[in-house]
């Protein structure tokens, strides 16, 4: 039994859990394209961890939202940014991201926005 509770705690020793990051900061930028549903935003000029996402400073709306979820966090940045008020935006430290293209991990997914 020992041995076998020792084996199991140097198997998941190396699995980590994702954390939820948050940054603030007024809405500085909303950016969207015709050829996807994703929207890009960013609320700070300064780069903030990614862990394995590529870009520091965009953060996305995913385009695998709902489309009703995707337009309430649109209407938020937008009356946050018309009327100067800072947003909360949560993400995953690790995973999380949103492809652009053919690359995979490349803005933060937008997990909670306050």
């Amino acid at each position: 039994m020992k041995n076998i509770t020792a084996l199991l705690l140097v198997l998941f020793s190396n699995f980590t859990m994702a954390q939820w990051l948050t940054v603030s900061g007024p809405v500085k930028r909303i950016v969207t394209y015709a050829h996807t549903e994703t929207i890009l935003v960013e609320v700070s000029d300064e780069d903030v961890g990614a862990g394995t996402c590529s870009n520091k400073k965009t953060f996305a709306i995913s385009s695998t939202m709902s489309e009703e979820g995707r337009a309430r966090m649109y209407a938020m940045l937008l009356s946050a940014q018309a009327t100067g008020r800072e947003v909360l935006v949560s993400y995953l430290d690790d995973g999380g991201c949103e492809a652009w293209f053919g690359a995979h991990d490349v803005y933060r997914r937008i997990t909670v926005l306050r």
